[in-house]
């Protein structure tokens, strides 16, 4: 069993009298972890250490080409330990070995991206207002800067996040889910190996309703970035509205995933599965609304539900599972909930709706992945995020129909489409209401390119320069060079 205390200043905290949280695998119900149960005091010596270290500026005033070799030192120490990193997030987050594998690389690079950013922090210097004064934009770290993370992406969801941070110059106190503590605890260990100052980076472990509500409304962080819910994403903007701090929000989704008649519907069918399918369903941006032009969509549907019934579902270290178990058993009852709810309301089942028995999964929280067509737009099926391995099938007959249907969401983080038509691409492209859109493809993307959502799915950008600008703050001077008469 592990043990996952609070990273202060540079070292494991003290944790004696702390209540103790016991995370169970979800693969199989077996112990794993003890997890401290943080406390505000806790938050209080975390945000201290935090303050302590920025004020120093050991960190935030080193030159960024040196806080670049210290992120590209960690993404080195990351490759090294890249296979104890993804077991680890494979047994705690429940998903398959080589998802974890292809995350952990994927978190590498977004380190390596941000190392490089941090070359070329600058401000700006206008000299155009005659020989005798000049105006300078400069470039300062927001302080000290709160990150509270999500269960389903632990890894990718904190290096959205922390690297950039870091290149900007700001120290962090980061709250990882209860659930999924274990690998930023382990990577707070590899910053310090690749030379990372101590109180740059502390981790506050624990629950969300008390670690998280009290560094979200410490009065002494100068900035909350959060990945997770909308609800509670609105609790943590109505905090830093109150305490006057910027904030930055990656919140839920509704994901439309849109094939024309015109698209490779070999590429669209495994593009489609693998929009709901990966990471069992729990991602954000998971297309959990696949439009189907009507010409087609009785041929797609059925082979999408065929496809969607060869998935391997099984143990997370099995190199051949293609989908694990569910995060928890609250999780999975309340995707039980989804599905029971799409059967009551008269939607078609065309696979799955079932939770998976047998000796492979007598212990765990697998659930088949399911398949809904005949659906109607006030299902909640439809309307709301299930974060879980469920989607439904919709008709389109027009490409303004599609469009339409997309944007019937309070949410508006990701939308894939698939044509072979350019002109179509850019026309649906420029309609989408999110902040990403994916075509011929889904979930892929590469670090230059920011990623947020609009409406209900968030604020600010992670990734790309827009990723690192979240964590700048923007100073104006204005200097006369030469005395009036």
């Amino acid at each position: 069993m592990l043990i996952h205390d609070p990273w202060i200043d540079g070292q494991t905290a003290d944790a004696v009298g702390l209540e103790r949280i016991i995370r169970t695998a979800p693969a199989d119900g077996t112990v794993i972890a003890s997890v401290a149960a943080s406390t505000p005091a806790t938050v209080d010596a975390a945000v201290a250490a935090a303050r302590r270290s920025f004020a120093s500026g050991g960190w935030a005033d080193m030159a960024g080409s040196e806080r670049a070799k210290v992120l590209s030192r960690f993404a080195d120490l990351m490759e090294r330990d890249l296979e104890a990193l993804s077991r680890l997030e494979a047994v705690e987050a429940g998903k398959p070995i080589r998802s974890a594998r292809g995350e952990t690389s994927w978190g590498v690079e977004l380190v390596r991206y941000a190392a490089s950013l941090a070359w070329n922090l600058s401000g700006k210097i206008f000299a155009d207002n005659g020989p005798n004064s000049m105006g300078m934009v400069i470039h300062r770290p927001r302080g000290v800067v709160g990150l509270i993370l999500p269960w389903n992406f632990p890894i990718v969801c904190l290096l959205q996040k922390l690297p950039y941070a870091l290149a900007a110059g700001c120290s962090v106190v980061i709250k990882p889910a209860e659930l999924t503590s274990g690998t930023t605890l382990m990577l707070a260990r590899l910053l310090k190996e690749a030379g990372l100052p101590d109180g740059v980076m502390n981790v506050v472990t624990g629950q969300g309703s008390v670690a998280g509500e009290a560094l979200s409304t410490h009065m002494d962080v100068d900035m909350m970035s959060f990945t997770g819910s909308t609800a509670i994403g609105r609790r943590i903007a109505g905090h830093s509205a109150q305490n006057l701090r910027p904030v930055a929000l990656e919140l839920g989704g509704k994901g439309a995933n849109i094939v024309f008649a015109d698209a490779d519907l070999d590429s669209a069918v495994e593009g489609a599965v693998a929009g709901f399918t990966i990471n069992k369903g729990e991602e954000c941006c998971a297309g959990s609304r696949i439009l189907v032009e009507a010409s087609i969509a009785a041929e797609f549907s059925e082979r999408v539900a065929h496809r969607a019934a060869q998935i391997r579902v099984g143990a997370p270290l099995d190199d051949d599972t293609e989908m694990g178990p569910l995060i928890s058993d609250t999780q999975l009852k309340r995707v039980m909930a989804y599905i029971d709810s799409g059967k009551n309301e008269g939607a078609k089942l065309l696979t799955g709706g079932i939770r998976l028995t047998g000796e492979t999964y007598a212990k765990g929280q697998y659930v088949a992945p399911t398949v809904f067509a005949d659906v109607t737009p006030g299902m909640r099926i439809v309307r709301e995020e299930i974060f879980g391995p469920v989607t439904t099938i919709i008709p389109f007959e027009t490409v303004g129909d599609a469009i339409r249907i997309a944007n019937s969401t309070t949410y508006g983080l990701a939308n894939g489409l698939w044509t072979r038509d350019l002109n179509k691409a850019m026309q649906v492209i420029r309609a989408l209401e999110s902040g990403t859109i994916y075509v011929n493809t889904f979930l892929e993307t590469m670090p230059q390119l920011p990623f947020g959502g609009l409406k209900d799915s968030g604020l600010g950008k992670e990734n790309g320069i827009e990723g690192l600008m979240e964590f700048i703050d923007t100073k104006a001077a204005f200097i006369r060079l030469k005395t009036s008469p």
